[in-house]
């Protein structure tokens, strides 16, 4: 081998030593920096024995591991964000500064306080002032709960533009990647900036990436385009459609908005829809059909009481079926070719035992067939020439009422005119109706909330303790001639056709007298002119069975005999009369809903929370230590190991002496040879 060739081996080990020593040091220097993948110099010798030449830098690193982080990035940041989010819930819930199960004790304490002393006008104000703040923990605890709603709106809108900033980042990095590699410049540290945007945008949603040569294209919900190469798309965080209070989540894919909502999971946006969908809203709906039975059941029994001033009692809280609430129960899709008059329009609660925690979704499919979709657990309820349809179960038909609208009082009936363009229609303790100014069409779609404010919407109506209608207006008298042991009482069923017009006298007073032995009857007796009873009817007598009267009805229990008599007038001036106050203090025991009473309801939402709650919590810890598995598998991948990096920088500086060493001997030889000459 001549000097020259010598001398070429050596400058090229030369060159070749010191970029493998320049790579060690980019390796060293970065061992801090996140998402830095190590690289390393690969060698490859001439022909020939010419030589050795650096062929690439070779950056380090594992598709499935990074795949791997991505998934495990977007899980754990997922469930950290529910459970976050529930955690608040579930201490807002239980804590007795804010909790309603409270509230309803005190509540009740100070009506016990009334049933044992009616006449006390200090125990009815101490109650009004009771009911006052029973009103106001409902409606600060919706408060709460709305303003984690309107926090996750203000989250979505900054996550949005979080995204849009990354994945316009990582489309300018595919640019600058390609850029420099069809120049045939190293894009090593590129490629590792675009990889960490990536591992920043799994932590906000779940994305897919698909790797196209030097080119990412990342993909989220079900497959639409985030990142195609150099261009990307928009997110964008709207005002709901038709729920107007809570924000969507839109995709602008040239020019056009796709609403990706229910498409997305993984990442803080997947936790802070699962949250708002499966915690959030379903606490709303069950406080607030609480509060709407709470109302309405408290309202029915006070309106059948009187007061200190002989008059009936009027709604204790307000009318849960105000033309106005009625109305804001239900909401039109943006695109609906129809449009809702509203007055005519709305949801009307009539039986709260039946009342689900729920909103529901309300779809024409054409003419004759409408799809109503309970969306707490997805029962789908289809009229068509109405069936109600329930997944696994035999069909129910509905009942077709051709009256009109104000027939349809029982479940499952329903009514429609396509010439009017009106539907109505009951179904779980709640009448739908829907009065439009065009043709309901297919495709037309509306939102039906019939309990989400209802905490917020309770008021107190009642603030002189005087108006409290605790005493019944029925007074009942048994002859004192009475021989038997018979026992009259008296349910309030229809106050408004009780009294007379001047509100004076029963409508009318009457007498029952029970005649006969075998079998023993009685007979009803109108005494409007005592000198003159009037036969109003009569019956066989049969223990516990009401007797119904004009606007309430009378059970008499145990043994009345054959000349009992049994006199029901106005209850004037029976300020001592405590009955309708005990029926209201019975309620707080009574089952009035599906899963119980009032704070039966409230404790199973908190025991539903925080069950919720400590499942996330156990799944995020798990989700946890797989990330942290995955981290360090894909660190001892990519990682830079200062202990190897070492190593190899005293391995290519001994290489790097060597070469000079090398270009040395070839001087001297070249050296000797001209001397020789």
């Amino acid at each position: 081998m001549s000097s020259f060739n010598l001398l070429n081996l050596g400058n090229q080990a030369l060159r070749s030593n010191q970029s493998a020593l320049a790579t060690v040091g980019q390796n060293i220097a970065n061992v801090n920096t996140d998402g830095y993948s190590r690289q390393i110099a690969n060698f490859s010798t001439l022909p020939d024995q010419s030589g050795v030449q650096v062929d690439s830098v070779e950056r380090i690193t594992n598709q499935f591991l990074t795949q791997q982080l991505w998934s495990d990035l977007s899980s754990y940041n997922q469930t950290s964000t529910y459970a976050d989010m529930s955690g608040e819930l579930d201490n807002l819930l239980a804590t007795n500064t804010s909790s309603v199960s409270n509230a309803l004790d005190e509540y009740f304490s100070a009506l016990q306080n009334v049933v044992d002393d009616p006449v006390s006008i200090p125990n009815r104000e101490l109650f009004v002032a009771e009911s006052d703040a029973l009103v106001q923990r409902f409606n600060d605890l919706d408060a709460h709960i709305n303003r984690q709603d309107s926090n996750i709106n203000g989250i979505l809108d900054d996550v949005a533009s979080q995204i849009n900033s990354l994945a316009g980042s990582i489309a300018e990095l595919n640019d600058n990647i390609q850029t420099a590699t069809s120049s045939g410049n190293p894009a090593n540290e590129l490629k590792d900036q675009r990889e960490e945007l990536t591992n920043q945008l799994s932590e906000l949603v779940g994305v897919r990436v698909i790797e196209q040569g030097d080119q990412f294209s990342v993909f989220i919900g079900n497959g639409q385009p985030l990142v195609v190469g150099t261009s990307a798309s928009q997110m964008q965080s709207l005002q709901g459609d038709p729920d107007s209070s809570q924000n969507d989540l839109a995709l602008v894919i040239s020019g056009q908005k796709i609403t990706v909502t229910d498409e997305l999971s993984g990442g803080s946006i997947g936790g802070l829809l699962q949250y708002r969908n499966e915690a959030l809203n379903s606490a709303r709906d069950e406080l607030g059909r609480m509060a709407i039975g709470f109302a309405e059941s408290m309202n029915t029994l006070h309106s059948a009481g009187m007061d200190l001033n002989n008059e009936l009692g009027g709604n204790l809280f307000n009318d849960v079926n105000s033309t106005a609430l009625q109305s804001s129960r239900i909401s039109s899709k943006s695109d609906n070719q129809s449009t809702l008059l509203k007055g005519s329009s709305g949801v009307e609660i009539k039986d709260i035992s039946l009342l689900k925690a729920s909103d529901y979704e309300l779809t024409f499919d054409n003419d004759n067939s409408i799809t109503l979709t309970r969306n707490s657990d997805g029962q789908q309820t289809r009229i068509n020439q109405l069936s109600k349809v329930q997944p696994e179960a035999p069909a129910t038909s509905f009942t077709s009422i051709s009256d009109a609208v104000a027939a349809v009082d029982e479940e499952n009936e329903y009514y429609f005119d396509s010439a009017s363009k009106t539907l109505s229609f009951q179904v779980d303790g709640m009448k739908v109706t829907l009065n439009a100014s065009s043709e309901l069409v297919k495709g037309d779609t509306f939102l039906i909330q019939p309990v989400r404010t209802g905490a917020e919407d309770l008021t107190s109506k009642i603030q002189d303790g005087k108006k409290l209608a605790l005493a019944s207006p029925v007074r009942i008298t048994a002859d004192t001639d009475n021989q038997g042991s018979g026992v009259a009482s008296v349910t309030v069923t229809k106050p408004n056709a009780l009294m007379t017009s001047d509100a004076t006298e029963l409508n009318p007073p009457v007498d029952i007298v029970f005649n006969n032995t075998d079998p023993l009857a009685y007979t009803v007796y109108d005494m409007s002119e005592p000198s003159n009873p009037q036969l109003l009817s009569s019956a066989n007598y049969e223990a516990g069975k009401a007797i119904e009267l004009n606007g309430y009805e009378v059970v008499i229990d145990s043994l009345p005999t054959a000349g009992d008599r049994f006199s029901f007038t106005f209850n004037e001036d029976g300020v001592s009369d405590n009955r309708n106050a005990l029926a209201l203090s019975s309620l707080q025991q009574q089952d009035l809903f599906e899963g119980g009473s009032y704070q039966d309801l409230y404790g199973s939402l908190i025991e539903r929370v925080g069950t919720s709650t400590s499942a996330s919590r156990i799944t995020m810890a798990a989700n946890k230590a797989v990330l942290d598995s995955t981290v360090t598998a894909k660190s001892s991948v990519s990682g830079v190991n200062l202990d190897e990096e070492a190593a190899k920088l005293v391995q290519f500086q001994q290489a790097y002496q060597a070469s000079a060493q090398l270009i040395k001997t070839s001087q001297t030889l070249f050296d000797t040879l001209l001397n020789s000459i």
